[in-house]
């Protein structure tokens, strides 16, 4: 059996909160309901992983975005925005 977790959105009991198919592309419909709650968009692209017999998806990190959040953070330091990230363990989902 195979389960898709949404990663941060099952209940304290592991409970699905929303049911979805995989149709005969390999598509994934997460529910408009999950959706909604996590604020996703169209085109938003994922990290995908396996636990087990499970897979999660996370959010890809906009590397863009996490970049200039760092730029008025790190004042006087020599240490460049992407060398922070791989100290801090961010994976890019295009790797």
């Amino acid at each position: 059996m195979v389960r898709f977790i949404f990663d941060g959105i099952m209940n304290g009991m592991g409970d699905k909160m929303g049911l979805t198919s995989l149709d005969d592309r390999g598509r994934v419909v997460i529910p408009k309901e999950l959706r909604e709650k996590l604020g996703l968009r169209p085109d938003q692209r994922f990290l995908v992983e396996v636990r087990g017999e499970e897979i999660v998806l996370k959010p890809a990190l906009d590397v863009e975005k996490f970049i200039a959040e760092l730029k008025g953070c790190i004042h006087g330091s020599r240490i460049r925005p992407h060398e922070l990230k791989e100290i801090w363990g961010v994976k890019h989902a295009h790797h």
